[in-house]
Parts: C-alpha cells; structure tokens; sequence
C-alpha cells in the first residue's frame, strides 16, 4: 500500500484523553445533534475494529474523528459485518462507510477523494521458490479472498491455476502456513497485520506490490452535502499534518518500512559514535524529502480530481460545465462555436461481455481517440458513466460535422474483443451564445444524441431550432407547470381499468387498476402517456403518487361496497417515488391510518424502479407486505435482473410485460416467453397477470398457457369510476363503458 496523502488525525494515547473526548462528544451531541455516524466492519483490522475495552480503534476511525474535529462536527461509530454495514449505508441508517472505489459501487454511492492506495501481495511460504509477479501462479494452489478484488482479477484474465476460496485475509494465510497451498494473494496491509500479530515466521513477502486499488470514504448516492463535509474535512487533515501521524501509527508497521527510525538497543551498541550519527541524519534527511515529494504529490492529485475524471483524466462534469458558462459570457453574438454530447451505443452490454474492469478500459481509450481527433483546443469532459462532452469554440458547424464523422470511422480501433463493435450517438449543437445558458445547450446535445440513437445509433444528428422531435424533448419541461397547476387546481383524477381471471366465462371482475389522468385547462381528458414521463424525468412523479394514494383511498373508504365486491385495487408506484424517502415515509404512514383495507391494496411497481432503487424498495415494500398489502411486479420480463431478485423480493403478483403479450398470436417466441414466465412464478408461488390482452385470440391463448389473471382492452377499457361504482351496486357483468370495443 502507498499512502495518497502524508496527513492523519493522531490518536489520544491515553485513558484520561479518551474519558475527556468522550465526555465532551456526548455534551456535543446533546448541544446541537450534528452527528456523523460513520460505518466500518468489526475486526477489518487495521482499518477499524472494537478493542478489548468495547471501543472502536483503527485507521479510519482516528480519521474520521480528525475529519469531525475538523468541520466541528461529533462522530458516532456502528461496526457490525459488512454487508449490514453496506446495506446500513444505502438505507440511510449511517452517513458515511469506507470502502474500497470500483465503477459498480459508485452506481449506489459518492465517493469522497480517494485517501490511501491499497495494494495486494503475493505470500508465500518462507522456504518456497520466490513469485515474481501473478503470472507466476499458474499452475499453482493459489488462496485468495472470496469475492474479492483479487478473486475477480485472477477469474478476469483466466489465469489457469487452482483457486482455494476463504472468507477473510487472515484465515488465508493461517491456512498458507499449513504447507497445503503454494501461494495466496491478499491486501497487503491486512496479510502483514496477520503475519505479525499470529507470529507466522514461516511465511514471507514475494515479490513486488501488485493490483492497486483506492480506498476511500463513501456516503450515499445523492447525499452532496455529507459528501462536501467529508472531503473538506478530509483536505484539512491532510493540510494540517495530522493525516501523516495516523498513517504512521496504524498503516506504516504494515506496509513493509521499518517500524521506528533506530531501536534503543542499536542507539546503545552503537554507544554514540560518529558513524551513527551521520547515517541517522542522513537517514532523516531523505525521510523527510519523501514526506515532502508525498505531501505534493498528494495535493497534485487533489487539486487534480477537483477538476478532472479520475478514470479518463478528461474535465469532470462541474469542470466541463464552468468552462461552457466561461465562454458564454465571453460570447460576441458573431462567432460560431459547437458543442457535441456523445453517448456510447448499448455500453449495458459492454459492461456485461468485458466486465466493469475492461468497460473502464474502453473508456479510457475512447476518452484518448477523442483527444486525439479533437486536439488540444477542445475542451473534453466525461459527464456521466457513458457520456462524454466536447466544446469547440469559434469553430464551424460543417468542420466539427468532419471531425465527429472522422471519430465515428475510427472506432474499429478501439475493438475490445473480436466481433464487438462500438458505437457512439453524437448530438452536435452550433450555437453564438446569445439568449443561451448552459443548461439549455447540454440539453439539447442530449436530445439530438437521443435522436441519433433512436435512428439506429452509430451517427451524428445536429441540433435544429425547428427540429420538432426534439423540441418536444426539451418541452416536456414546460409539463412542469402544468403538472404542478393540475395538482393545485385538483384537476387530476382516476380511471379504472378491470383485471379478470383468465378462466372466468362471465367476466367478473377479480381486481381493478387505479389510473391517473388530467383534466386540461380546455376540459379535454389526458392520459398519463402524456405528461408522466416529463413528471418522471422532472422529479413530479412523487407528488402524482401521493395525490393518487390519499384520493384513492378516501373514494374507497366513502364507497365501501367497492371494497366488497372485488379483491384487489392496484396502485402504481414511480420509480422516483421508491427512491424518495420522504414519499416513502409518507405512504408508510398512510397504510397504517388505513390498516382496515390493506388486505384489499396491491401496489404495482416496475421491474426497472425496483432494480434501480434495490436496497430501498426492498425495505418499504417488505413493511407494506407485513401489514397485509400485496405487491405486483409490473412490466416482469423487461429487464435482465428479473431471475435473480424474485425469490428474495416479497412480490404476490407477476405482470408480464405486454410487449411480449401483444405479439403471441403471430409471434411463437413472444408466447413461449410468456410461458416461460408463467411457469418460473408459478414455481415460486407467485400468480401472473398478462397485460395488453387486446383481442380474444390472444386470451384464449393465454387461458392454454395457464395465465392466472388477463387485464387489457379485450376484458375492459380503462373507464369513469362512476361505472365501477354502478356494476359494484348491480353486481352485473363488466360495465358496458369498459368492455372491449
């Protein structure tokens, strides 16, 4: 391991220190309850552990409280195992988690600037032939970490030896110094930790430092405020020295220097001589033009990340936008200039086929080829995973049409596995810099790469001012306001739509879809295919649930005899909503007000926004199962992760994406699909619900296949209340309203 920076909170060494500390982080705590609650795994020593006293001691808990005495904030410790502390992180339960940064991980979290660089090691036994380097293990019994990053590595470049899989560092090299096994690769600060503190002499280093990865202090996805509070704590511990004395107590006695600069016993035999002397001073002297060359180095690659990716080197995404904002305001009205959004074409399977590590690797060469094609006088930046961005000013149209026409012919060089193409959608927007904003012009570089893609991806589509596909794009901002009037003026409402059972012959209706519409200021009814996916995209979707929840409810308690007439009422929920705590929180509460008609509430929820918003979802959907509401799983089939969560996600029903529903009668893929699905809920106890059954042809299909429940326009249209209400006080056959026709 080499240390990223040379500062670090000291320790107190003594009790009365720690009693003191102790006192005044409680009197704290009361005084203003700006607590931090920091996460770490018990026994994951040196970095965090419980001592013998039952407190938590280690490499980042002395860092965060140097980062809390910093920012004026107090500090509270959890350690347990670390998945609870992981899935603890992305609940919300604690504020920041160190870990290690991996592309995979930052999709659910921010991390803080990278502090120390771990590094593995090849150990072996003390009499063994010396390893020089990974590739030297083949062929050999090989110990490694389950799951871990060197686990993924070896399994990554196929190395061809005999892989032993144990659960912790230390238990590793216990087992290496049986004499069973060749080799094993750890992290190297953890494996030397063992060696010492379990006396493993017959064990030894070979060599040199291998698979680099950074360690850093992780908070959850979206919480910008912890993370700017950890990374300018983090920048003045590093400025004020203390960062250095914590690595030195906990890290350096385990990254092979030596533990102290002389022992006493030298300092005697050598009895004060000359010699020693000078070599002691020269000794000092070069430590101390390391700590310098380190401590600049370590502010180089600070400054550096403040601006820059940390994968690509290219501009990060505040960078890139401040240098747009930067020549808008130097702006003339005469000059042209360009700007292209570029976005890699289904980087999904990329991702898939190479793995995180060899997707970061085209990402790395593409972000080279555009500086490459583009020069020096562009400005290039990475705005997202996948989404790269380039600003050329005082440049025309028709020369950067070349140039994005020149990259796109390029890119078989960058073929990462044979028969693997890449490909790129590139939206390109001229513009002067008169009555434009930043904001606007990256929006419309998203929109025409949108275009691009959607016209079979791999080209180039320009912006055009009347280029109405894409004005549409951008307009959906002006649903905002309608969608917040709608709600104020209360001219939302709902629809039903009947669900049936697949063998019912008098079509009686079994459960019932709620669905929301619009009443536009002209009285015309609007679907909300018209104006959710701007309140999606716009973060509105929340507040549409929430009208849709507290009015739905309050119509079925004023209209009980609904409730006694059929068994289920569906409810969607957005995937916005299932990551938004303060719905969540509010819809907790709402169930429990109304817990006399939770057996008859189902929400539905899309397989995409449960995916997305995983460990969240998972938690609020399992409360709303324990107090009797049932869960469906729209749009089941549509994504790739179906198979692996179903087992462990409390779902009751399974809704069959209708793309592969509305094709059966001409399609055998789609039926047999359905089938497939059909049966895979089945085996786990769940009931399936075929949606878009738009013709008898297609229900009779489904009734063959076993489908327990059908809902579309062949069993009923979406309709007025008004008619469920009537057939509910009639108990006749499906409303005339919402039959098929």
């Amino acid at each position: 391991m080499i240390r990223v920076s040379n500062h670090w909170l000291h320790a107190g060494r003594w009790n009365l220190y720690r009693l003191l500390s102790l006192v005044a982080m409680l009197w704290c705590m009361q005084a203003n309850g700006d607590t931090i609650v920091v996460g770490g795994e018990d026994g994951y020593k040196p970095y965090e552990t419980i001592d013998a006293s039952g407190e938590p001691v280690g490499f980042h808990v002395d860092l965060m409280k140097a980062i809390a005495r910093e920012m004026d904030l107090d500090v509270r410790f959890e350690l347990g195992p670390w998945d609870e502390m992981r899935a603890a992180l992305l609940g919300g339960d604690i504020d920041v988690l160190g870990m290690f940064v991996s592309t995979e991980r930052a999709e659910t979290v921010d991390f803080a600037t990278p502090h120390v660089i771990v590094y593995h090691r090849i150990f072996i036994p003390a009499d063994a032939p010396p390893v020089g380097s990974i590739q030297d293990l083949a062929g050999k019994r090989v110990i490694v970490q389950r799951n871990a990053f060197s686990h993924e590595h070896l399994q990554q470049i196929g190395l061809e030896s005999d892989l032993f899989l144990v659960d912790t560092d230390a238990e590793g090299l216990r087992l290496l110094a049986e004499g069973r096994h060749d080799a094993a690769l750890l992290t190297e600060h953890r494996g030397r930790f063992t060696m010492r503190s379990e006396a493993l002499d017959q064990l030894t280093v070979s060599g040199p430092p291998v698979l680099p990865v950074e360690n850093a202090f992780a908070v959850r996805r979206g919480n910008l405020e912890m993370l700017e509070t950890v990374n300018r704590g983090l920048e003045k511990v590093m400025a004020s020295g203390e960062f250095d004395r914590i690595y030195e107590r906990w890290l350096q006695p385990h990254d092979g220097r030596p533990d102290a600069p002389l022992s006493p016993f030298l300092l005697l035999a050598a009895g004060g001589t000359i010699l020693v002397l000078i070599l002691l001073t020269a000794w000092q002297m070069n430590r101390m033009f390391r700590m310098r060359n380190e401590k600049r180095a370590a502010d180089q690659r600070l400054a550096f990340l403040k601006t820059r990716d940390a994968l690509t080197g290219l501009l990060n995404r505040p960078a890139f936008e401040n240098e747009l904002s930067r020549l808008l305001d130097q702006c003339d009205g005469e000059s042209e200039h360009v700007l292209l959004v570029i976005n890699i074409d289904q980087f999904r399977l990329v991702n898939e086929s190479l793995g995180h590590a060899g997707a970061d690797r085209v990402l790395v060469e593409l972000a080279r080829k555009l500086e490459q094609v583009f020069g020096t006088s562009a400005h290039i930046g990475r705005l997202g995973s996948d989404e790269f961005s380039v600003l050329m000013p005082h440049t025309a149209i028709a020369n950067e049409l070349l140039q994005a026409e020149k990259l796109l012919s390029t890119l078989d060089e960058l073929e990462s596995r044979p028969g693997m193409k890449l490909g790129l959608s590139i939206g390109l927007v001229p513009f002067n810099g008169i009555g434009d904003t930043a904001a606007q012009l990256l929006r419309r570089g998203d929109c025409a790469g949108l275009a691009a893609k959607e016209a079979g991806g791999n080209r180039v589509h320009c912006w055009h001012d009347d280029d109405r596909r894409l004005a549409e794009r951008v307009g959906m901002l002006r649903w905002v306001a309608r969608i917040q009037s709608a709600i104020h003026e209360q001219r939302l409402l709902f629809h039903y739509q009947p669900i049936v059972a697949a063998r019912s012959t008098d079509n009686v209706i079994h459960a019932v879809e709620m669905l929301v519409r619009m009443r536009n200021s002209d009285g015309r009814i609007l679907p909300a295919a018209d104006f959710m996916p701007a309140a999606e995209r716009y973060f509105l979707s929340p507040d549409i649930d929430r009208w849709m929840i507290q009015n739905v409810l309050a119509w079925l308690k004023a209209n009980s005899e609904v409730l006694d007439c059929i068994d289920r009422v569906n409810i969607n929920l957005s995937g916005r909503s299932l990551g938004d705590d303060r719905f969540l929180d509010f819809l907790a509460a709402t169930v429990e007000q109304h817990a006399d008609i939770n057996q008859k509430l189902c929400f539905e929820v899309t397989e995409t926004a449960l995916i997305a918003n995983l460990d969240t979802a998972r938690k609020a959907l399992t409360e709303l199962h324990r107090k009797g509401c049932r869960i469906a799983l729209d749009d089941f089939g549509s994504g790739l992760s179906s198979m692996a969560y179903l087992k462990h996600l409390p779902v009751d029903y399974l809704k069959i994406d209708g793309g592969f529903v509305r094709d059966i009668e001409q399609d055998e893929d789609a039926l047999e699909m359905v089938r497939e699905i059909n049966r895979l809920g089945h085996a786990v106890g769940k009931l399936t619900i075929a949606e878009f059954v738009e013709s008898p042809g297609i229900r009779e299909l489904l009734t063959e296949s076993g489908i327990d429940l059908l809902q579309g326009h062949a069993i009923g249209r979406p309709a007025p209340l008004e008619e469920l209400l009537s057939w509910c006080r009639n108990r006749s056959p499906v409303p005339s309203g919402a039959r098929h026709g």
